[in-house]
């Protein structure tokens, strides 16, 4: 995959991290297996002409654009305030801006923050916006909530990536939203086991 997992010099931060054209490429196909994944309990419980139908109440020109300006901000700033309450840290902190050499829009969060809170913070776009629509629509039948949650999933592809990249940092290790790759970096204390509650 070309991740950067680089071994510090001493009292440096390890660079957990892939590059922004790298995590694009290879969002792709991991967008088509999240839309296999998600898209097939839908067809099994409604069928293929619901799916038809449910994008078709999509692209009404009332629902589609709205939904997607809305999705892509709410989007960030589910970032910023998940990484905010999970990491217990001001909203203030959080950056929000466009990355114009990717053409994405990004959250980012300057001050460390334990992995677990990171990942929870990395997933809660596509959990909320993606699966949580998915789930409803599959729920309630043909609905423009199912293509919109596909889409927002598609969204949050890289996202999922990067909670890939980062597998194998412990939780309790604290970590830093990388500043110009997708991933982050890691601090690893002295003693690596977790500590007793």
């Amino acid at each position: 995959m070309a991740e950067r997992t680089e071994t510090p010099t001493p009292g440096q931060p390890r660079d957990v991290s892939i590059s922004m054209s790298r995590i694009n490429l290879l969002a792709l196909p991991f967008a088509l297996l999240t839309l296999l994944l998600a898209g097939t309990p839908f067809v099994l419980v409604h069928g293929w002409s619901a799916v038809g139908e449910s994008v078709h109440r999509f692209l009404h020109p009332g629902i589609a654009f709205p939904v997607l300006l809305c999705g892509f901000v709410l989007h960030e700033l589910i970032h910023g305030a998940a990484w905010a309450y999970f990491g217990a840290k001001p909203l203030t902190v959080m950056q929000f801006g466009i990355n114009w050499t990717a053409l994405a829009p990004f959250a980012h969060c300057p001050e460390p923050l334990e992995a677990g809170a990171y990942r929870l913070g990395a997933a809660a776009p596509g959990v909320l916006l993606g699966l949580v629509p998915v789930i409803i629509a599959t729920w309630t039948g043909p609905s423009w909530l199912l293509f919109a949650g596909l889409l927002f999933l598609v969204a949050a592809a890289g996202d999922f990536l990067i909670l890939w990249v980062m597998r194998k940092v412990p939780s309790h290790f604290l970590v830093q939203d990388h500043p110009s790759r997708a991933g982050c970096l890691v601090f690893e204390p002295d003693h690596p086991e977790k500590p007793a509650a």
